[in-house]
């Protein structure tokens, strides 16, 4: 997080001679730096022997598990089996198994991907073959929801300070009265910088953009003539 925004419409109501109702409009956001590299990876075999490419599929499970004991990184590690079939001539013939595993995955570095896939290639057997979709940088859900919090506080505090400020201009004493929070907004990616990284072996910086986290509240102000 490396900027604070700060907006706000304001909505004047008055009650009675001595008093006065303040309505408040306000929204606060923080742009944010990715923190973690999104990438799949996928793996399919294909065979006459079931058993076979279970075996192959469960080896990279097994060194997936090894690499990331806690699921930390990555998640999934699921895989299908599905008998092939061909037609010729209206009859159906059977001609082996497919099998399919994939992992989604947020590293912390392209470094750490690369690691990742030189061990599993190590173990993964030759008959298996592997898939890498594009990598790009983005927010993680854990830095959205700190930033969230912050920008509430954060909120609160430009909230208690505008309420003095209207009891400056005012000459009233004006205090908040409530706050009513909007639903909370899903990051927006910003300026997209970089490269898609395609390539099977990662040599270049992968896409990278900036996003932005907003939280927006109406803040009713009561404001009350000065007891002298």
């Amino acid at each position: 997080m490396n900027k604070w925004g700060w907006r706000m419409s304001v909505f004047l109501l008055p009650v009675l001679a001595e008093a006065m109702t303040i309505g408040l409009n306000v929204q606060v956001s923080a742009l944010l730096k990715p923190d973690v590299l999104r990438g799949g990876l996928s793996f399919e075999e294909e065979g006459k022997n079931q058993n076979t490419i279970k075996d192959h599929l469960n080896i990279i499970v097994a060194e997936m598990k090894r690499i990331d004991p806690s699921g930390r990184y990555c998640h999934g590690g699921g895989y299908t089996l599905s008998p092939r079939y061909r037609y010729k001539e209206n009859t159906q013939e059977f001609i082996g198994y497919s099998g399919y595993l994939t992992f989604g995955c947020e590293f912390l570095s392209i470094d750490q991907y690369n690691e990742v896939n030189t061990a599993i290639d190590k173990v993964r057997s030759s008959t298996v073959r592997k898939n890498q979709g594009a990598l790009s940088w983005g927010v993680s859900a854990l830095l959205e929801r700190e930033t969230q919090n912050k920008l509430r506080l954060e909120l609160l505090r430009r909230a208690e300070t505008q309420g003095r400020v209207f009891s400056k201009e005012t000459g009233m004493v004006c205090e908040t009265a409530s706050i009513h929070f909007g639903a909370v907004p899903r990051v927006v990616p910003m300026q997209v910088r970089g490269m898609a990284l395609m390539d099977a072996t990662p040599t270049e910086s992968p896409m990278e953009s900036e996003a932005e986290s907003a939280v927006e509240a109406f803040v009713d102000y009561n404001c009350s003539k000065r007891v002298p």
